[in-house]
């Protein structure tokens, strides 16, 4: 694949093409809560999908806006552990264990942990404008799992 770097739209767009074609990327579609900081509807199917017994417990403990409430569970524990060690080990909120990704397994004798790792979702957004307050963006983000996680 040959790159014309003439522009900066092009640029983009090749870069894009390349993480969506041999990346294993997916188009991201989901609308983004800067409030929140994330890709809630990403976020949430995710963990219903990969831990329904978990999400039901969060609903039935967690009346009410049960998503923003998620959100403000995920950021409160990304704020006192930090972001990586959240993704790396989940969060507990309530006595109860939530992961917001899986790693690849070292092997793929465990079905159940492969099947979990292959359920990520990694999308690709271009111009992203993530503030509340202003109009800024920046040219692409990468995202897991509904959380970005590398933006350029």
């Amino acid at each position: 694949m040959s790159i014309d770097i003439s522009t900066e739209k092009r640029f983009e767009s090749d870069i894009e093409a390349s993480f969506l074609t041999t990346g294993g990327y997916v188009q991201g579609a989901d609308v983004y809560d800067a409030k929140e900081g994330l890709f809630v509807d990403t976020l949430i199917d995710f963990v219903q999908r990969t831990q329904p017994i978990e999400w039901k417990w969060f609903e039935k403990l967690n009346p009410g806006d049960v998503k923003k409430k998620f959100c403000a569970a995920f950021n409160n524990a990304c704020n006192e552990y930090g972001i990586l060690n959240v993704l790396r080990n989940g969060f507990k909120h309530k006595g109860r264990h939530y992961k917001v990704c899986y790693f690849k397994p070292e092997s793929t004798l465990n079905a159940t942990t492969t099947a979990l790792y292959e359920q990520n979702n990694i999308a690709v957004y271009r111009q992203w404008y993530y503030s509340v307050d202003t109009n800024k963006s920046v040219d692409m983000v990468i995202v897991l799992n509904g959380i970005p996680v590398f933006a350029f």
